[in-house]
């Protein structure tokens, strides 16, 4: 079993030691999933896009679910991890990041010691 499907697997059995302790499964009632099944979306990320296709399962409790693509193949995805939107709507817009500052700042070595015996080397 490869990592990915391990985590998955750890994931869904704390899932269900949950259920199992509080009686109910998180989310399943009292706050739906933000998708249903048979939905056409689009998965984005940063302006580009990533996955598209229809929705065949979703986790309760979690913000995970399948997805089957034109070519048949289904992949697990993350709803937080994405922008998700119905197929057809506009693209997203990409999170623009901050530029780096142009000019190098460089801190000083200071003439004094740092440590008591007047060494400054840490080993």
């Amino acid at each position: 079993m490869g990592i990915a499907n391990t985590d998955l697997f750890q994931a869904l059995k704390t899932q269900a030691s949950l259920a199992q302790a509080f009686g109910t499964l998180p989310g399943s009632e009292a706050e739906p999933h933000a998708l249903n099944a048979g939905e056409h979306i689009e998965a984005w990320h940063n302006g580009r896009l990533f996955h598209r296709g229809v929705v065949v399962k979703t986790i309760a409790g979690t913000g995970l679910f399948w997805l089957q693509d034109e070519t048949g193949n289904r992949r697990l995805l993350d709803i937080e991890s994405m922008d998700v939107v119905p197929a057809g709507s506009p693209a997203p817009v990409p999170v623009e990041e901050p530029e780096p500052a142009t000019e190098a700042t460089v801190t000083p070595i200071s003439l004094f010691p740092i440590f008591q015996d007047g060494s400054q080397a840490i080993a």
